[in-house]
């Protein structure tokens, strides 16, 4: 993606979330405009850029699993699977499988909304995908139309007045969804009920998620399997109901926040198929992509002709095969996967969902390999008990996980979601302060309990930056804590590429106190070592360091913990105002022997750290941004100084004398990853007496 175009996206989102959009967002469009023809769930009679035609579903036979995968979707015993069967092969036994479980169905109380969300979305597709099978009768229909709808009127709407962040919330509206989807048209009742569903969607629902923009409200497990996928599928079922372009009216109208929280999800996803643990951690398939994500997210690469959807779908093929569709999900293969038609590209090294005063995730990565560093940081509001007292939590996966979130969750509530079990900060021996709040049933409410009522202001995100070899991010969270016991606690993180984690903290007293002592927490996945100030473990075949770089100070002190990591804890003295800076390493094999050597600089304006030749700056003000600019810019030949024997070493390496790699990368005056002639007219300025231009692929100021 282009500088310009991902900072106008942000741009948009930024200016939505400053001038608090109105509530509603016209999303799913009004009845009077639904298509009559069938089918027109997510399938099309003829072409049409907003569905897959019946052409198309029964033209492409020869992708490499299409075989594979038609015999698993016979074998589901599922209504919607068996009427796409027939849609695909035209078999009627598999038309009379479907129709007879249609048939069967009679309304009794579920159990709960995944009963919901699963039993009308099943029908809701199987009623539209059978609608013109001469065996579903007028009588079929009506009955259907009853026993279903009493689920939908029941049970599917009986959730609209609880919490817009919670996955039980977004399965009903799903669910229902596609249900009234289904049946819109066909008499009043559903009429009525597509009604009730259309304006809880876009009346309090879908403002939640572009205010999120991106930003998961749950952990990743509860967040992309129910919240995020339960927000796509009416989407796609309207687009094409209605023949309208939806997906380019959320683009272009209401912040692209359908493809900020699919970039979110494809970014979490760590080399192991699992999320990048964010509060309660679900363990088993669900706490990652390995066999029920793969469907709405080939849907997605298709709705958005994204090529880093294509590239994710190409990756997650390749590590799981034919089983990355469980079950049911089979179907999606039949219809988006086949049809991808963007070229696959490489997702961003970093990205950030959500980004102001909503909070944000930062996720950074070395390359998009097995073996690459995983970098996640976080502060943000409290969106609900899923989420953990963690503000300013950071974690690093290599090889599996190194400094870590806890990945025990038995209950809600429970014992990980204290901040003691968090890489974050103890003020005074004090945890950030436990608050509570999901019955929000819009998102005014919401917002009115963030500084007053429950206090859900849990912290603002600041900075974000870019720039190939190195990425940053700030965030404050002073917030998270009892009221006085600090004006302001900002993290400041800064991952330099492939390994290096930086983490500086500055903390500040109110007016009239002091800060008395500040814990600095080290949450890891092994048991450390500790030895002469340094914190070392791995996980077998990576490794991790961390040492501070702060001189006041005791510790570490290492403790085993009641959710099976270990905590490593420096802490420190303080009365106004406290700067904390320390250093983390991640590398493979064998750790050696001495750390990278750091300079420290700090004066009144900035932190300035010098790591491997290029000095680093973080501001103490603003919005606490870093910077980077290399210590010698220019020196081509490394003598340290620049001259006119540099400018021939660069001509050198422009005509292809000179190729060594330490050569390319001295030549690189410009960091945009090549030696050209730009670089050329760098040198020349610095030669003149300028400064040099270092490229930053995007940032976020705010």
């Amino acid at each position: 993606m282009s500088f310009q175009k991902i900072n106008m996206t942000l741009l948009v989102s930024l200016v939505l979330l400053s001038a608090g959009w109105a509530s509603a967002l016209d999303v799913i469009p009004p009845r009077a405009s639904i298509k009559q023809d069938r089918p027109r769930l997510l399938l099309r009679p003829s072409n049409s850029s907003y569905g897959i035609s019946l052409e198309e579903l029964r033209g492409d036979t020869s992708h490499s699993e299409y075989t594979q995968m038609l015999d698993k979707l016979k074998q589901q015993k599922h209504a919607a699977c068996q009427a796409l069967v027939w849609q695909i092969t035209g078999d009627k036994a598999a038309a009379d499988t479907a129709l007879a479980m249609i048939r069967r169905y009679r309304y009794s109380k579920p159990d709960d909304t995944f009963e919901v969300y699963g039993t009308l979305f099943e029908y809701g597709l199987a009623y539209d995908w059978l609608y013109n099978y001469e065996g579903f009768s007028l009588i079929d229909k009506v009955n259907a139309r009853y026993y279903l709808g009493q689920l939908a009127q029941v049970d599917g709407l009986s959730y609209n007045q609880d919490h817009i962040f919670h996955n039980y919330i977004w399965m009903s509206a799903c669910g229902t969804a596609i249900w009234a989807l289904a049946v819109a048209g066909e008499d009043s009742k559903s009429d009525t009920l597509f009604d009730n569903v259309r304006e809880w969607l876009n009346d309090r629902l879908y403002p939640g998620m572009q205010y999120l923009d991106g930003l998961p409200s749950e952990s990743l497990g509860y967040w992309s399997l129910y919240d995020f996928t339960g927000s796509v599928w009416p989407v796609l079922a309207a687009q094409s109901a209605f023949e309208q372009d939806l997906t380019g009216k959320i683009r272009t109208e209401q912040g692209d926040w359908l493809r900020r929280h699919y970039e979110n999800v494809i970014n979490s996803v760590l080399p192991n198929m699992r999320y990048l643990p964010w509060g309660d951690v679900i363990g088993g398939p669900n706490g990652g992509v390995t066999h029920e994500m793969a469907g709405v997210l080939d849907a997605l690469a298709w709705a958005l002709d994204s090529g880093h959807g294509a590239y994710f779908s190409r990756w997650l093929a390749g590590k799981r095969g034919t089983g990355r569709f469980y079950g049911e999900t089979s179907m999606f293969y039949m219809l988006y996967t086949r049809f991808i038609k963007a070229e696959p590209e490489e997702p961003q090294l970093s990205y950030l969902s959500g980004g102001s005063t909503q909070g944000g995730h930062f996720i950074a990565r070395s390359a998009w390999n097995d073996s690459a560093t995983v970098v996640g940081f976080g502060v943000k509001d409290l969106y609900g008990d899923h989420n953990h007292y963690d503000q300013g939590g950071f974690t690093i996966y290599r090889n599996g996980l190194l400094a870590t979130d806890p990945t025990v969750y038995n209950q809600v509530n429970g014992p990980q979601q204290p901040t003691t079990v968090h890489s974050t900060l103890l003020i005074k021996g004090k945890e950030q302060e436990p608050r509570h709040g999901q019955d929000y049933e819009t998102l005014e409410r919401f917002k009115a309990n963030l500084d007053q009522g429950q206090m859900l202001n849990t912290g603002d995100f600041l900075f974000y930056t870019e720039s190939e070899r190195w990425a940053a991010a700030a965030g404050q969270f002073a917030q998270a804590y009892i009221r006085g016991l600090a004006e302001s606690c900002v993290r400041q993180l800064l991952f330099v590429r492939p390994g290096i984690v930086v983490v500086v903290d500055q903390v500040k007293a109110p007016e009239g106190a002091v800060l008395d002592s500040v814990t600095w927490q080290l949450e890891l996945a092994n048991e450390p070592k500790a030895a002469e100030g340094v914190i070392s473990m791995s996980n077998g075949p990576s490794w991790l360091r961390c040492r501070s770089l702060t001189p006041q100070g005791t510790g570490p002190l290492v403790q085993a913990t009641s959710v099976g990591t270990w905590r490593a804890c420096y802490s420190y003295k303080a009365q106004k105002e406290l700067t904390l800076i320390h250093l983390l390493e991640a590398g493979d094999g064998e750790a050696p022997s001495a750390g990278t050597a750091v300079e420290t600089n700090l004066d009144i304006e900035k932190i300035e750290l010098i790591i491997n030749g290029w000095k680093y700056n973080f501001s103490r003000s603003g919005n606490f941004g870093v910077e980077a600019l290399k210590e010698n810019p220019g020196d081509v030949n490394g003598d340290s100084r620049v001259d006119i024997f540099d400018l021939l070493s660069l001509l050198k390496v422009l005509g292809g004398i000179e190729t060594g790699q330490e050569k390319l990368k001295a030549a690189d005056i410009n960091e945009d990853s090549k030696a050209d002639i730009f670089d050329l007219l760098e040198l020349l300025k610095l030669l003149s007496g300028g400064s040099a231009t270092v490229n930053s692929v995007y940032s976020v100021l705010n």
